[in-house]
């Protein structure tokens, strides 16, 4: 993890400062979760099970990064919204109260409650905007940020699925399968990759601590269980593209190039050229075929049916 004084280097860079967004907030991400569920079991005025705390500890998660974004991207507050933002830095001011309750400050944690309380200042320092703002809805589906990475790579690959060639990319001209794929995007930005594994490794420890399975059942369990988690490669393939569209911009064309906030149209109004390569990489990496189709899962599949297919021909 970096140092304290490497966070403060990297983030003089921007005038809003995202925990979400700090090199290191994979590594970060357990202990803002501790802090959160804490926040979330003080919420209730009497203990609760711990599944209803789990329940309110995911929803507020959401709610912190959801939020923190969306004033990110706007760069200032409406003043419909001014009771919102409240709210939201005193949950910053009550997580890093949290967080510092520890008896053992490391450096790790020092760049964790400066990452926090950096998040919780350039909240509070939004200047005002004029007109009437989004409001924070649970039940509202995420979105893709228009012009962003996971857009950008998105509408790439929607391409073949619209009705109309050249018209533009609205849930009327997408075919179902392209609709379909952009709610999958959609799910994979936001989901939580190391959640998702964990899920998979527990449904797996169950069916290897099942007894009285044949080997042949054991082995079709478990295929089942990886086949249904399969589609973790994308997590892969999108951190890939993105390192590589990182190699290409930086700093050839942008200071810095942040996942979900930076827009990409600036970088290619004035340096048209790079959109090949772009593109390039999307069809390289999501294995598009000559229909403009990605692949990605193809493979991902039939390795899982072969490695099992081996087990039942050779173990059983």
């Amino acid at each position: 993890m970096r140092k304290l004084g490497e966070f403060r280097l990297n983030n003089q860079e921007s005038d809003f400062q995202n925990v979400f967004e700090f090199p290191d907030f994979v590594e970060m991400r357990p202990v803002l979760r501790d802090a959160v569920r804490s926040a979330a079991r003080e919420s209730f005025e009497r203990p609760e099970l711990p599944v209803k705390v789990e329940r309110a500890t995911t929803a507020l998660e959401e709610q912190l990064e959801r939020e923190t974004r969306k004033y990110e991207r706007q760069m200032g507050v409406y003043p419909n919204q001014t009771t919102e933002l409240n709210a939201l830095v005193r949950l910053y001011t009550h997580i890093l109260q949290i967080i510092s309750r520890a008896t053992d400050i490391t450096p790790e944690l020092e760049d964790i409650i400066y990452a926090v309380n950096q998040t919780r200042l350039s909240l509070i320092q939004l200047p005002k905007l004029v007109g009437v703002g989004e409001l924070y809805r649970e039940d509202r589906d995420q979105e893709l940020i228009p012009d962003t990475f996971y857009d950008y790579v998105t509408t790439y690959l929607v391409k073949p699925y619209l009705i109309d060639p050249s018209g533009q990319i609205v849930p009327a001209n997408v075919q179902k399968a392209g609709r379909q794929l952009v709610v999958k995007m959609t799910t994979y930005a936001y989901r939580d990759w190391d959640a998702y594994l964990t899920h998979e490794y527990d449904e797996q420890h169950i069916v290897k601590n099942r007894r009285g399975l044949t080997n042949d059942a054991y082995y079709q369990q478990l295929e089942a269980v990886e086949l249904k988690y399969a589609d973790k490669v994308y997590s892969k393939v999108l951190a890939d593209v993105y390192q590589a569209f990182k190699r290409i911009l930086i700093p050839a064309y942008t200071k810095q190039f942040e996942i979900m906030t930076t827009p990409l149209s600036p970088i290619l109004r004035k340096a048209p050229q790079v959109k090949q390569q772009l593109d390039q990489i999307i069809r390289q990496a999501f294995h598009v075929d000559a229909a403009g189709v990605e692949h990605v899962m193809d493979n991902q599949i039939q390795a899982i049916k072969n490695k099992y297919q081996f087990y039942r021909e050779n173990f059983t």
